[in-house]
């Protein structure tokens, strides 16, 4: 892990701008990736946004100053000719997605939940490594669990601005 590179200050506008687009074009999540040094497995806190439009990705990765963006991959590009290019801006590890998901998380709606986990992972993963200690794995997978059980969908409610049905 490395120390944070999105801006920890965005103004209030992009903060209610930005939880908008996540909210709607958004994916807050984690990736499962296998160490090579001893096989464990680690849990990686991630942030896409997916778009159309290039232009648009560049200048929210400009704004929040972290960040990747890519093409999707090519075997989706085959399987859907007609369609225009997806591209993706990725915003991954614990500190990046702790610091981004920390300024719009009073803006979520619709993935407010997913980022209270997130969050809660981030925090863990962080104090592991300040610690120099393995992640308390029995907290981790427990949040895990609550995050697929998000994932699987069910009966949903509409919710207002202010949070009520």
């Amino acid at each position: 892990m490395k120390k944070s590179s999105c801006k920890s200050t965005l103004p209030e506008w992009v903060r209610g701008w930005l939880a908008g687009i996540i909210d709607g074009e958004g994916t807050i999540t984690l990736k499962k990736k296998r160490r090579k040094d001893n096989g464990n497995i680690n849990y990686i806190p991630l942030t896409v946004i997916n778009n159309t439009n290039l232009e648009f990705l560049e200048r929210i990765k400009e704004i929040c100053g972290c960040g990747t963006i890519a093409q999707q991959s090519s075997s989706y590009t085959k399987k859907h000719p007609n369609w225009n290019l997806i591209y993706r801006l990725e915003i991954k590890g614990s500190f990046n997605v702790k610091t981004l998901l920390k300024q719009v998380y009073p803006y979520l709606i619709i993935k407010r939940k997913h980022a209270e986990i997130v969050m809660r992972i981030c925090e863990e993963n962080i104090r592991a490594y300040s610690l120099n200690r393995p992640a308390n794995t029995e907290y981790l997978e427990k949040l895990i669990q609550e995050l697929k059980s998000l994932a699987k969908g069910g009966r949903r409610s509409a919710v207002g601005l202010d949070g009520r049905p």
